[in-house]
């Protein structure tokens, strides 16, 4: 779970973290995870620090980004999309390629032999990830104060890996948990 006393530690911090708790009978999010969202907001609201959010435009991370943005802002707060995060995500090099990968793979195997080197047709590099999610984040991260990205569990951990922030293990008790990620200061 993402830790919201580190938001505090700087004047310029961006967290990366993946959605809330998806609903395995739809694309949504469990009561649960709008109930964990809606208490990490309240956290990140208390620090009283401007903050600003951004999301992949997959629903159940739109989703996230709206529910935790009304409890620090007030209904109707403002969450921009953006592709880097998702769909396609910066990971990927080759839609076409990537989307069949997915059809017969799960994320974290994806992840597991991309740091093996393979994939490299649909994927990107380690060092393009960094370079491309760096320059993304200074363009995009607020001056003093806090943006949330919100993603999938693929983004986060390819991006983490890149940084040398995390390894995420693949299998099912180490891989990339709801609302979890790192956070970094710029």
């Amino acid at each position: 779970m993402l830790d919201v006393n580190a938001l505090s530690a700087g004047d310029t911090v961006c967290a990366l973290i993946r959605h809330g708790e998806k609903d395995d009978s739809h694309f949504g999010l469990t009561e649960h995870g709008k109930a964990e969202i809606e208490r990490i907001g309240l956290l990140i609201s208390a620090l009283h620090k401007p903050v600003r959010l951004y999301a992949s435009p997959e629903c159940r991370c739109m989703e996230t980004a709206v529910l935790m943005g009304n409890v620090i802002h007030g209904s109707g707060c403002d969450v921009q999309a953006s592709t880097m995060l998702g769909k396609p995500g910066v990971q990927v090099k080759n839609e076409e390629k990537y989307s069949l990968l997915t059809d017969r793979m799960r994320c974290r195997d994806i992840y597991r032999e991309w740091k093996m080197g393979l994939h490299r047709d649909a994927m990107q590099t380690s060092a393009f990830i960094r370079n491309e999610t760096l320059r993304f984040l200074r363009d995009t991260c607020l001056q003093h104060g806090i943006t949330i990205y919100i993603s999938q569990s693929g983004t986060i951990a390819c991006v983490g890996y890149s940084f040398g922030l995390t390894d995420y293990k693949a299998d099912d008790d180490d891989w990339v948990r709801f609302l979890d990620g790192f956070v970094m200061e710029l």
